[in-house]
């Protein structure tokens, strides 16, 4: 019989959370890369203004797709937790019934001894 969290680790989509992994790991590199890059110093031009509102926006789409694909992730997770979740109050059900059975067994066969 499997333990529990090997029954956990057979239901996460390992195959959907590794094929996603090195694009948000990108993500997040880039994210930290520009977040370094960018001056404490305050812009003096409008060009520069400009720039820096369009490389926000840039980091905020980038930010909100790896949100998305993060949420993607934890919705497949919840997913597999109530499917374990289930499955363990079947097993307790069936175990419970299981104990009863076998009780009743034994005094049945301890009364006809």
């Amino acid at each position: 019989m499997a333990l529990p969290w090997q029954l956990a680790l057979k239901a996460i989509p390992w195959t959907a959370i590794l094929a996603n992994a090195p694009a948000l790991a990108q993500s997040a590199r880039a994210l930290l890369s520009e977040a370094r890059r960018t001056s404490p110093e305050p812009p003096t031009k409008l060009e520069t203004l400009a720039e820096r509102v369009t490389a926000l926006e840039q980091r905020d789409r980038e930010t909100a797709e790896v949100i998305a694909q993060l949420v993607a992730q934890n919705t497949a997770l919840m997913t597999a937790i109530e499917v374990l979740v289930a499955r363990v109050r079947w097993l307790l059900a069936a175990s419970s019934v299981a104990v009863v059975v076998a009780a009743a067994a034994i005094a049945v066969a301890l009364l006809t001894a």
